[in-house]
């Protein structure tokens, strides 16, 4: 008589079997790519995945509901990792902080609040200069005035004009001065820029400046994050992205990109079962899982009080 295994011992040796066997043998990478591809192609452009990216962030414009800041919804230990994070030495290196400061629409933005500045800067000069002579410009100056004032010759019909002229050209030529200097400056800028947050006396002062962009970031009210967010219009994102991953899956050449990028990642992996890769944190998973086996193989298999036999003597009586 041949007995049935109990749902309990079946399921050890299933675990067992999982747990401990190579994982590129388990799921070979090249069945795991084709598949995967597949179910993006059946899942992306679906209706199923519209409504899944809907609840997603309804759920969290829920989490996000509250009246109070990103700090209160965050445990102390993740407030703590990102304070520590931010205060790392690292930044990049100067040629590379010189070329991202350097990019075309970095330095048009530079040259723009340059020649603003300065144009800014001279007209206030100016006003202030003139307020000057009127007020200090000695009895010469106020003779002068009057007299050009109170002309009824030539001189004193176009002095206005002629006032407006010089004004208008000073300007401009101070326009041309100035677009010519912030041409040569940008890159000054960008250097001087540079210099300063590669600084390594200046690490300190980089730290509190992270910290006070963290600060910033986690005491930022829960409801203009929700405003912002809302303005990203998340749900037209989410259809983005889908549609330009179903675009690429579509390619014949995607299931070999995927799967080289796969091998790529995963590198000697495979060739490791789960249980070599977790170490002593495979225990609490092996019990889970023997748990949810056993009780599944409960439902499916016979009661172990009436086992069936491969022969039955006669006139015994049959489960």
């Amino acid at each position: 008589m041949t007995t049935q295994p109990l749902p309990d011992e079946l399921a050890l040796a299933l675990v067992d079997g999982l747990l401990n066997r190579p994982i590129g043998k388990l799921v070979p990478v090249e069945k795991l790519v084709a598949v995967l591809r597949q179910v993006g192609l059946l899942h992306l452009q679906s209706g199923h995945a519209e409504q899944l990216g809907l609840k997603v962030w309804q759920r969290f414009h829920g989490l996000v509901a509250g009246q109070g800041t990103l700090r209160s919804l965050l445990p102390p230990p993740v407030i703590d990792l990102l304070v520590t994070l931010a205060a790392r030495s690292y930044v990049l290196p100067r040629p590379l902080l010189v070329a991202v400061l350097s990019r075309p629409p970095l330095r048009r933005m530079s040259r723009e609040l340059m020649i603003g500045t300065l144009l800014d800067y001279s007209r206030k000069v100016r006003t202030q200069v003139g307020e000057v002579s009127q007020t200090r410009g000695g009895m010469l100056g106020r003779l002068a005035t009057e007299a050009v004032k109170k002309s009824t010759s030539a001189l004193g019909s176009i002095a206005p004009g002629m006032t407006a002229a010089v004004s208008d050209e000073l300007e401009r030529q101070f326009r041309t001065r100035s677009s010519e200097f912030a041409d040569s400056a940008v890159d000054d800028l960008a250097q001087r820029l540079a210099a300063i947050l590669t600084d390594p006396t200046r690490h300190a002062e980089r730290r509190e400046l992270a910290r006070s962009l963290l600060d910033f970031a986690l005491d930022l009210p829960l409801q203009i994050l929700r405003e912002e967010l809302t303005k990203l219009d998340p749900l037209a994102i989410s259809a983005l992205v889908r549609k330009s991953l179903h675009t690429w899956l579509q390619r014949p050449e995607s299931e070999a990109e995927l799967l080289h990028l796969t091998q790529h990642l995963l590198h000697g992996l495979p060739e490791l079962s789960l249980a070599e890769v977790l170490g002593e944190a495979v225990q609490p998973l092996h019990l889970l899982l023997r748990e949810l086996l056993a009780a599944q193989l409960a439902s499916l298999l016979p009661s172990p009080t009436c086992q069936p036999t491969t022969e039955y003597p006669e006139g015994s009586p049959s489960c």
